[in-house]
């Protein structure tokens, strides 16, 4: 699985389950259905009605941009592993191709930062602080899975 699909699905997790996982390992355990996850989010950070409606719409509001974005980036990454596998492409056509990746990756990013922002302002300090230590678990279970190949990811431990 890419390092952008893995910080993508913690980055969307992390906004309440906002949207599925990406594309999972095979032998990795499936993501709940975003309900199911909800209803735990829900129940561990003690949300009010109104902060459910709250991250319901805020869900709404940026679903359409972050499938849009998530899509060219599928896309783009595809032209660039299509042009790599060709060894006559030239580098600075594949340097092209790598930047689009790059530079969409950082949209999708800034977006899910922002929805991320968006519902952490829903919450109360006290509901923060105990979202922030489910990321850190979340974020070591997501580590110990990969291991220290993409530790970094650059193809070596650091």
């Amino acid at each position: 699985m890419s390092k952008i699909h893995i910080l993508t699905s913690l980055a969307l997790s992390l906004g309440m389950g906002l949207l599925p996982a990406g594309a999972q390992d095979a032998a990795a355990p499936k993501t709940p259905p975003a309900r199911e996850r909800d209803g735990r989010m829900g129940r561990r950070l003690h949300l009010t009605d109104a902060q459910k409606a709250g991250i319901q719409e805020l869900r709404k509001k940026h679903r359409e941009s972050l499938a849009t974005r998530k899509a060219a980036m599928k896309d783009a990454r595809i032209a660039f592993r299509t042009a790599a596998a060709k060894t006559d492409t030239p580098v600075e056509e594949l340097r092209k191709l790598h930047a689009k990746v790059a530079d969409l990756a950082f949209d999708l990013r800034m977006e899910a930062r922002a929805l991320r922002e968006e519902v952490r302002a829903l919450l109360t300090p006290e509901q923060r602080e105990e979202a922030a230590r489910m990321r850190g678990r979340m974020e070591g279970m997501m580590m110990s899975r990969r291991g220290p190949w993409h530790e970094g990811g650059h193809g070596f431990a650091r």
